[in-house]
C-alpha cells in the first residue's frame, strides 16, 4: 500500500475515535439507585401520585392536594381538596405511599430541620400556617416525625425551621423560638423573615413601615428605615 494512501486510512481512524462519545463520567448502576430515590409528583386524572426518578410510578395518584417530598416526608390532603372547603385535613406520607402522620391538621408544613408547622385550630382552608397575616384565633405549633407535639400550638403564625430557629407570631408581634419553643428573640416586629446566613429582614409599619436586619442574637445589624 502506498504511503499516502496508509498515512490517510490512519488519519481517518483516529478521526473516527475522537468523533465516539466518552460516555457519563458516571456508571448506570450509580445513577439508578440515585433514580430510585427520588420522588416527583404527577398528575393523573386529576389525582396526584409520584414517579421516581426512572419515571417508574411508585406511589399511585389519589389526592387532591399534595406537595413535594421533604426531609422523606409529603403532605398531603384528605377529604375535599379540590375545592375552598374546611372539610379537609393534612397529614404526611413516607416514600412508599403509607400515611405515616394522620391527617388531623387543618394546615401543614413542610418538614425542615426535623420539625414541621401545623396548624390546628382557626385556619382557612389551605392556608399556611406562616400566613403572615396575624390572626389571633389561629393556633399553630411544631410536630416532629412521629406526629407528636414538639412544640405546643400557641402561635398565630409558625415559619420553617432555618438555621435553628423559626420566625412566630403571638399577639400581633414577630420574633423567633428555637426547638425547644422557647422565644430566643422576643416578639417585637410586625413581620419578619426565616434567618439565611445568619441574618433575618424585620419590619415595622408603624408609623411608616420600615425595614431593617438583625442577627441570630437579635441585634440590629441595620436600623430599620424607609
Amino acid at each position: 500500500m502506498a504511503p499516502k494512501l496508509l498515512a490517510t486510512l490512519f488519519l481517518a481512524i483516529i478521526l473516527a475515535g475522537c468523533n465516539q462519545p466518552s460516555g457519563p463520567p458516571y456508571s448506570s448502576a450509580s445513577l439508578d439507585a440515585n433514580s430510585l430515590h427520588r420522588r416527583l409528583r404527577v398528575y393523573v386524572d386529576g389525582k396526584i401520585g409520584f414517579i421516581d426518578g426512572s419515571g417508574k410510578l411508585v406511589v399511585n395518584p389519589q389526592w387532591g392536594e399534595a406537595r413535594d417530598f421533604s426531609e422523606g416526608l409529603a403532605v398531603v390532603c384528605v377529604g375535599e381538596c379540590d375545592a375552598s372547603s374546611a372539610n379537609r385535613k393534612y397529614g404526611y406520607i413516607d416514600e412508599d405511599g403509607k400515611m405515616v402522620i394522620n391527617p388531623t391538621f387543618e394546615t401543614a408544613d413542610d418538614f425542615h430541620e426535623g420539625l414541621a408547622a401545623v396548624c390546628v385550630e382557626g385556619c382557612g382552608a389551605g392556608e399556611s400556617s406562616s400566613y403572615l397575616e396575624q390572626n389571633d384565633k389561629r393556633k399553630s405549633g411544631y410536630i416532629d416525625k412521629t406526629g407528636r407535639m414538639v412544640i405546643p400550638a400557641q402561635f398565630n403564625t409558625a415559619a420553617e425551621f432555618s438555621e435553628g430557629l423559626a420566625v412566630v407570631s403571638i399577639g400581633g408581634k414577630f420574633g423567633y423560638i428555637d426547638k425547644s419553643g422557647k422565644f430566643v428573640i422576643n416578639p417585637q416586629w410586625d413581620s419578619a423573615l426565616n434567618f439565611d446566613k445568619g441574618v433575618a429582614e424585620v419590619w415595622l409599619t408603624q408609623p411608616k413601615y420600615k425595614k431593617g436586619y438583625i442577627n441570630k442574637q437579635g441585634k440590629y445589624l441595620w436600623q430599620p428605615s424607609e
